[in-house]
């Protein structure tokens, strides 16, 4: 298993308030090896869940914000990976559950080794692009 997201913060793990997991736990189905942090004044559990790496981020009032699932370069839709494959080459693919919208957080390199952060919606629209 890929542990991209986890590699990725430097936090002190925290326990998060009674509202928070709740309805973590009513949502998830099989959350395992569960880690919270506090990132940008939100709680976040990084987990796994059938064998995908996610992290699940909630308010200070425990409502859920958003699900990121780090997910394999051939699990993306076909025209998001033409999409993507016309700036340079996938390196780590992310799928955002947003209150019923789907977005993808892309992580390329182009030709000159340069990596960005693109983020394109489902419909293909590219909503940011931008050097790492």
């Amino acid at each position: 298993m890929d542990i991209f997201f986890k590699n990725n913060l430097n936090e002190n793990s925290i326990n998060p308030p009674e509202e928070v997991t709740e309805h973590f736990f009513s949502f998830f189905s099989n959350p395992l090896n569960i880690e919270w942090y506090i990132e940008n004044n939100s709680y976040e559990a990084i987990f796994y869940e059938n064998e995908f790496e996610k992290i699940a981020s909630y308010d200070q009032s425990g409502n859920l914000i958003h699900v990121k699932t780090n997910i394999p370069i051939e699990q993306l839709p076909e025209v998001i990976c033409e999409i993507v494959k016309s700036f340079g080459e996938i390196m780590n693919s992310i799928i955002i559950d947003e209150n019923s919208e789907t977005f993808y957080e892309i992580i390329y390199r182009d030709k000159d080794l340069n990596r960005f952060d693109l983020l394109i919606d489902q419909n293909g629209k590219i909503l940011s692009n931008q050097i790492l």
